[in-house]
């Protein structure tokens, strides 16, 4: 759930409003903080936004998710290439690690 900036932009300008008609100056203060946060809010808000608009710039093409992953008829053969060997050498009596 979002608030709307124009909500945030009128609660600034209602803490600016108290911060100038106070007497104190911790009462400025505080106002000031509460117009300091409102401006971080904003900001962060405005940032998010941007952020998740960039993310599907950056989309992976069906030739790059290929050479991550590699073609998968490579993969089955080195894969079935690898359970020869085992089988073949001498010392091995299967494919586990455990198996003498």
């Amino acid at each position: 759930m979002s608030v709307s900036t124009t909500s945030i932009l009128n609660k600034m300008l209602n803490e600016a409003k108290q911060a100038k008609e106070t007497n104190t100056k911790k009462d400025m203060q505080k106002h000031a903080a509460n117009v300091k946060l409102l401006c971080e809010l904003l900001l962060d808000e405005e940032e998010t936004a941007e952020t998740k608009g960039s993310v599907d710039e950056h989309s992976i093409t069906p030739a790059e998710m290929k050479a991550m992953i590699g073609e998968e008829n490579r993969s089955k053969d080195s894969s079935s290439q690898d359970r020869k060997k085992l089988v073949d050498d001498d010392e091995a009596n299967g494919e586990s690690l455990f198996d003498f």
